[in-house]
């Protein structure tokens, strides 16, 4: 099984819609999205993608209530608002949206992947058993400056995480 897995979107749509014309190329079959939707809106535009979607909140994501509206108006996963596990083609998975709860998280060794967002910049790392990565951003900003977009794609039967770059 592949799952796409997202974070930091930031509203902007354009990037976005294109992770998502990949994510069905790809023929990932669940998103994980590690928060930062920003507005409400985003949620819908993230469920055009007509997969099942675990997601968490961000810092950013103010407006929770609505946010939670729009993904019941569209049938998603609930979210959750520190870190969510779930278990897919038996791997272990959890979720965050902060890298210092991602690193307790692996470092436990209960988990065969971790996945936070938060601070925009893609990378992956192996923490005992555990691989530990971030997606990068949908949005494509670090600190106020423009940065590649990017997501992760994790494969469970190869348990290989690939980084999906947003660049033409």
């Amino acid at each position: 099984m592949k799952i796409a897995v997202l974070s930091d979107t930031h509203d902007h749509i354009w990037n976005l819609r294109k992770a998502i014309q990949i994510i069905k190329e790809q023929k990932c079959e669940v998103i994980i999205f590690c928060g930062d939707f920003c507005a409400p809106f985003t949620a819908v535009i993230l469920a055009e993608s007509a997969l099942p979607i675990y997601a968490c909140f961000g810092n950013n994501d103010e407006d929770q209530f609505a946010i939670s509206e729009k993904l019941k108006a569209v049938q998603l996963w609930p979210l959750t608002k520190e870190f969510a596990e779930v278990e897919l083609e038996s791997k272990k998975i959890a979720f965050c949206h902060y890298p210092k709860l991602g690193k307790l998280l692996a470092g436990t060794g209960d988990y065969d992947a971790v996945f936070h967002g938060h601070t925009h910049k893609a990378y992956q790392e192996q923490v005992g058993k555990t691989l530990l990565a971030n997606p990068g951003s949908i949005c494509g900003i670090i600190s106020g400056k423009l940065a590649p977009a990017s997501f992760g794609i994790y494969d469970t039967l190869s348990s290989s995480y690939t980084s999906v770059s947003l660049l033409d």
